[in-house]
């Protein structure tokens, strides 16, 4: 095989195949899995590590999105191209417009379920959808703007998957779930709390977030230190401290452990998802609220994806910063943690900027400018 390009039907949308392509962060491999037909359906009881393949997983497990598996029947590296000079701008429509007065509804009916008189909900995760349409893509332009991230976003787990079930996504995000390190090591990662990143600020000092972006990342810290406690027999946990993904900044603590004897991947998961970086806490009272508010529209987005057991590797990356494409319309999505001193203005905002990690990637850049972002990478 001669090419990336190679390897996916020109026409992804109509592919006879299921395919992933990653790249881990830091790294300037591109991984590609595919197989012919559907993928695997699973049981989230079913996860072991005796299988091996991508795994893609939803925010909540539905006959409409299920858990899949690619099987990796071709397995193939490639190295990643330069493709800054190829990167081209396409014209787009949004529906932002409409969707600020959805918004600024949702986050009423939110917000009022965590300031009641007797909630127990802590921190709830409102998320929201960007439709857009554009006008002058084709179906194989989509792959160049997964080259695009993955130069972009050096930092960020990049992977554009497609299967006849979940359809076409891209995902640019900063957050592993869950990631084997040795034969007996694991880690996983709270992250949370947004900020603007500015390479001259002194962010790395935590006096400088806010008290609302300090207390939601505790509370995703203490969240997963506790969770992990009944299946771990030895626990170490990072300090604080902060990371860039694209143009934003969040908080992030570390955790380093090993699984007791006799406990399931499937068992694992299904505790620490989801976490409340993307649900809220306490978890089964956020979900309540995200169903009543939302409805079933997240499908995938804060789910997650990765490799299982692909040459003894297992990393999965939750699926923020992402989009759902359908060919000349995509579905972007983007959320945010409210809290019961949460503002509207400033909950709207922070999905704005997330927004732009993936709407930035259709809009034609000037070689200078992205010269000056690899010189900051």
């Amino acid at each position: 095989m001669s090419t990336i390009k190679d390897f996916i039907s020109p026409d992804i949308f109509t592919a006879d195949h299921a395919f992933a392509l990653y790249r881990l962060p830091g790294r300037t491999e591109i991984v590609g899995i595919k197989q012919q037909g559907a993928p695997t359906h699973l049981h989230p009881n079913d996860l072991t590590e005796e299988l091996s393949g991508y795994l893609i997983y939803p925010f909540q497990v539905g006959s409409e999105t299920p858990i899949l598996l690619i099987r990796p029947q071709e397995v193939v590296t490639f190295d990643l191209p330069d493709v800054l000079e190829a990167v081209k701008g396409y014209a787009y429509t949004s529906d932002e417009q409409e969707q600020r007065e959805v918004y600024r509804d949702l986050f009423e009916l939110a917000h009022r379920q965590i300031r009641a008189k007797g909630s127990t909900l802590k921190k709830v995760v409102l998320s929201r959808q960007l439709h857009i349409n554009i006008d002058d893509i084709n179906p194989s332009d989509y792959l160049d703007i997964y080259l695009t991230a993955c130069t972009r976003y050096p930092q960020s787990f990049i992977a554009l998957w497609y299967t006849p079930e979940s359809g076409l996504w891209l995902v640019a995000t900063p957050e592993c779930l869950l990631e084997k390190v040795t034969s007996t090591l694991w880690r996983t990662m709270a992250l949370a709390g947004t900020m603007t990143w500015d390479a001259g600020s002194p962010m790395g000092n935590k006096a400088y977030w806010s008290p609302k972006d300090k207390r939601e990342q505790s509370i995703v810290a203490e969240y997963l230190h506790d969770t992990l406690q009944p299946y771990a027999e030895y626990i170490e946990r990072s300090h604080t401290y902060p990371v860039r993904a694209g143009e934003l900044a969040h908080l992030r603590t570390d955790f380093t452990f090993s699984i007791r004897m006799n406990t399931k991947l499937g068992e694992l998961i299904n505790e620490i998802h989801p976490t409340p970086a993307v649900c809220g806490l306490p978890k089964d009272d956020a979900l309540i609220c995200i169903n009543r508010v939302e409805g079933p529209t997240r499908s995938y987005y804060s789910g997650f994806s990765g490799p299982l057991n692909l040459d003894y590797d297992t990393r999965f990356y939750v699926s923020l910063r992402c989009m759902q494409a359908k060919g000349h319309s995509a579905i972007l999505y983007a959320g945010g943690g409210l809290l019961r001193d949460s503002d509207e203005d400033i909950e709207w905002t922070e999905t704005e900027r997330k927004l732009r990690t993936i709407l930035s990637l259709f809009e034609e850049k000037k070689q200078e400018e992205e010269d000056i972002h690899e010189e900051e990478s």
